[in-house]
Order: structure tokens, then C-alpha cells, then sequence
């Protein structure tokens, strides 16, 4: 796979600059491959969910974090030292706030304004969750900022301030030592909930505006030093423990050095754009994947073609006709990769 997916022409100027001008990020293909029948979860920043969705839109078997967005490394390893420990949450865990319970580790989609039905749909979160954890083959993991908030009457790190006042709260920045330790206690919780579980880190390409420029880089610079240190064989890019292996895959590098233009951002200049998530899972794919997963990807595509027509007039003869050949298709390909999650006919 080369980088054709950004290319606009195929003048012999174009293939030139493309050869010699284009930033390429060398990649070293991951050991482990994944293959269409291993199982994903997905946690992290809001850019967790972008490459949740594009594993989700081709079928393949994929759960997201049910904490919601988590930013920083060390509410994440709070939150998954709690899915992987199989503890429950107490009622005394939650908090009142503009007339809804909430958990500082949950954001506001699953608060609740009656107390006990928010502490039995986060504990069945839970038990969900860690489910689908302890049968994932990897945890793809997106760390967004370095910057936390900490409770100040408990000193607590929270995930989501829930609109509490800003005084509640401090916010500090991590050193690179935490970063790394957050690191190295997650995996060691998932490692051993799930022995053998392939951890991919990533850091997020997400600008984060609330952060000025300065603070921003500055905190994925610690962040990116923390994973740096977390990963710490001789090669710099791997990291086990209790069987379970670490490595690290560049969204950030790719959307700032290797796409580096503003058409490659959404409306708001701070999110990747569509085509941008695309682009960076077909260089995830490129690393992470064999032959197998390629050739799955792209007959994915074709069904996803299939799927997505719209008949203007399916009663008509060429609709019924159409309609048979796309749910036979669905038949097939069911048939040859029976591990995906196809949409109902």
C-alpha cells in the first residue's frame, strides 16, 4: 500500500513530487498480525472512537471502553484497572449534580437522575465490558493529553468534570515518570485479566483548543516521552509484561508530518477529518495486518458498496433482482468470514 490514497493526479510532476517531496512515516510492521477474526477494543480519546467506528463499518468484530472519551493516561489507567478488577460500583461512589448522578470516571451519556438504576446500568457496564476485554486479542489505546484534574477535596484524578465548578478541581500537568508508570499499571491489570492481549498505543492527532498551542505541544510532548520510556526494550517501540505485548502506532506523526495541511482537519480545525481517519487505518491496516486482512478489507468495501445503494424503485424488476443479489451476497460472505458482525438482512 503506498500513499496513493492522497494523491489528486498521475502526471509524471505529481509522481515526482510524491517521490521526493512526500513525507512518507516509515513504519515497522507489527509482529503479531491482526486477522478478520481477531477481536478489537478500542479505549481512549475521542479519536478512539474514530478508529472504533472504521473497524465497526467493515464488519469486524470490535467493542469500545464503556467509560466513554478518556484523555489522559492515568484516568485511563484508573478506569481500566477498575474493568479489569471485577469490582462493582457502590451507590456511595456517585455523586449529585444539576439534578443527575454521576461517576468522575464516566462521562454525563450514562448519568441518571434515580440513584440506584445509575449504580446497577454502570455496574452492568462493567460486567460488559470486561467481557469483552478479557476476549479481545488487542487493546488499541489513544492517549490525548498529559494535562489532568484532580478533585481537591480528595485529590482524586477524575475523567469528566461533569460542569462542576472550576474550583473543585486543580489541573496539573504529568511528569514523563507518570505517564510511564500509568502505563506499565494498565497493562499489568489487563495483562492479568487477559494473558497474551497485544496492546497498541497510540498518540492521538487531536488538537486539544482548550490547551493554548504551547500547552498543547507541550503535553503531547510528555506524552509521547512517557510511551518513549513505557516502551523500554533496546529497539524503543515494545514493551511485556505478563505476557502480554506493547507497541506503538504514529496517528499523530502521520497527520502532522506525513498529511500536514489543514484539508486533512474537520470544520473545526482541531479533529481529523474523515478522510483523514481513513487514511490513517489504511496505514494501520499496512502495519498491522497480512495478506488475509488485506484481502478481507477490500472485499469489505465491496459489500459496503452494495449495502450503501439506495433503489430509487426497489419494486421494479431491476430492484428485485438487485435486492436478491445483495442479500446473496451477504449470504456468501458470511459464509467465508463467519466472525463478523453483518447488519441484518
Amino acid at each position: 500500500m503506498d500513499s496513493g490514497t492522497v494523491r489528486r493526479g498521475g502526471s509524471n510532476r505529481t509522481d515526482r513530487f510524491y517521490r521526493e517531496s512526500f513525507s512518507r512515516i516509515d513504519i515497522r510492521p507489527f509482529d503479531k498480525k491482526i486477522t478478520p477474526e481477531d477481536r478489537l477494543y478500542f479505549g481512549g480519546s475521542c479519536f478512539a472512537e474514530n478508529l472504533y467506528g472504521f473497524w465497526k463499518e467493515r464488519f469486524l468484530p470490535a467493542s469500545l471502553s464503556p467509560f466513554g472519551s478518556i484523555y489522559n493516561p492515568l484516568s485511563l489507567k484508573e478506569c481500566f484497572t477498575l474493568l479489569a478488577s471485577g469490582r462493582t460500583i457502590g451507590p456511595e461512589e456517585l455523586f449529585f449534580h444539576r439534578d443527575l448522578w454521576n461517576h468522575s470516571l464516566f462521562n454525563s451519556t450514562v448519568s441518571s437522575p434515580d440513584r440506584d438504576e445509575m449504580t446497577e446500568r454502570l455496574n452492568r457496564k462493567l460486567m460488559e465490558g470486561r467481557e469483552k476485554l478479557k476476549a479481545a486479542s488487542f487493546l488499541v489505546l489513544t492517549l490525548g493529553t498529559a494535562y489532568i484534574y484532580e478533585e481537591v477535596s480528595t485529590g482524586d484524578v477524575v475523567s469528566n468534570c461533569h460542569r462542576r465548578p472550576a474550583s473543585d478541581f486543580r489541573r496539573r500537568l504529568l511528569t514523563v515518570d507518570e505517564c510511564r508508570k500509568a502505563l506499565e499499571d494498565l497493562m499489568t491489570a489487563v495483562g492479568e485479566l487477559n494473558p497474551g492481549v497485544k496492546m497498541i498505543i497510540s498518540l492521538s492527532p487531536v488538537r486539544h483548543l482548550r490547551d493554548d498551542a504551547a500547552e498543547n505541544s507541550l503535553s503531547k510532548a510528555v506524552l509521547r516521552c512517557g510511551i518513549d520510556a513505557f516502551l523500554s526494550d533496546a529497539e524503543g517501540d515494545r514493551a511485556e509484561a505478563n505476557g502480554s505485548e506493547a507497541v506503538y502506532f504514529p496517528s499523530y506523526e502521520i497527520l502532522l508530518d506525513e498529511l500536514r495541511d489543514y484539508r486533512w482537519y474537520a470544520d473545526d480545525l482541531a479533529h481529523p477529518s474523515e478522510a483523514a481517519v481513513a487514511y490513517i487505518m489504511e496505514r494501520f491496516c499496512e502495519t498491522a495486518s497480512g495478506e488475509y486482512l488485506e484481502v478481507y478489507l477490500k472485499e469489505a468495501e465491496k459489500l459496503r458498496s452494495l449495502l450503501n445503494h439506495r433503489l430509487r424503485f426497489p419494486e421494479s424488476p431491476e430492484g428485485v433482482k438487485f435486492t436478491e443479489n445483495r442479500e446473496k451476497a451477504l449470504r456468501k460472505f458470511a459464509e467465508k468470514y463467519p466472525g463478523t458482525i453483518l447488519p441484518e438482512s
